[in-house]
């Protein structure tokens, strides 16, 4: 996966990210990820910070918080990138 594809998939969630009333909690969950925030937020909703502190079966049953935090991003993404729309 490459930065500008990731990219133009967040682009399309961006204007619905606007209307989360936990926002910057979300980002913050995040680790500072407005677009990482933004696309959990497409597909999870009211969920999306309960998404991110759950173990994940397509994260080998790792937290998604805990991979940003440990430096894998690039596996949260792809992990997102995989959720049907």
């Amino acid at each position: 996966m490459d930065n500008k594809t990731w990219k133009k998939y967040v682009d399309c969630f961006r204007k619905e990210f606007d209307s989360c009333d936990f926002k910057d909690e979300l980002i913050n969950v995040c680790g500072g990820y407005d677009d990482v925030a933004c696309a959990v937020f497409f597909h999870t909703r009211s969920n999306a910070i309960k998404w991110m502190n759950s173990k994940l079966p397509a994260l080998e049953n790792k937290i998604p918080r805990q991979e940003i935090d440990n430096g894998n991003i690039i596996s949260v993404r792809k992990v997102i990138l995989k959720i049907p729309c």
